[in-house]
C-alpha cells in the first residue's frame, strides 16, 4: 500500500471511530446533569425522613392503645392520642413540603381538634 491508501484508510477508520463515539455518548445516556425542578417530588429525602417520623408516631399510637385496653388507665389513651395528634402533624409538615402554599391544611386541623377533643374523654377503666 502507498501512503495515500494508508492515510485514506486511516482517515476512515477515525470518522467511523469518532461517529459511533459520538452516536454512542449522545444516545441513550441523556441525564448525567440532573436539573431539578422547584417543586419537592415524593422521592426527595426530607420527604422520606417525614414519612418515617409519621409511621412511627402512628405505630406508637396503635402501641399505646392496645395498652390502654389492655390495662385500663387513661396514661396510655392520652399517650395514644398524642402519637396521634403526632403523626398528624408530620402529616401536614409532607403536605406544606410537597404543596408549599398551595396546601389545604384544614382536614389536618380538623383531625387534630377531633383527637383533642377524644383527647378529653380518656378515662380509667377495670377491664
Amino acid at each position: 500500500m502507498d501512503k495515500t491508501t494508508t492515510w485514506l484508510v486511516r482517515g476512515a477508520a477515525l470518522v467511523v471511530i469518532g461517529g459511533g463515539l459520538f452516536a454512542f455518548l449522545g444516545s441513550g445516556n441523556k441525564t448525567p446533569i440532573k436539573i431539578k425542578s422547584s417543586v419537592p417530588t415524593v422521592e426527595d429525602w426530607k420527604w422520606q425522613e417525614l414519612e418515617i417520623k409519621r409511621q412511627s408516631a402512628e405505630d406508637a399510637a396503635k402501641r399505646e392503645f392496645m395498652n390502654y385496653r389492655k390495662i385500663g388507665n387513661r396514661l396510655f389513651c392520652n399517650a395514644s392520642m398524642l402519637s396521634y395528634i403526632e403523626s398528624v402533624e408530620y402529616k401536614k409538615q409532607q403536605d406544606i413540603y410537597i404543596l408549599g402554599k398551595d396546601a389545604d391544611l384544614s382536614q389536618w386541623n380538623k383531625l387534630i381538634d377531633d383527637f383533642e377533643n377524644e383527647r378529653s374523654k380518656c378515662r380509667d377503666f377495670n377491664p
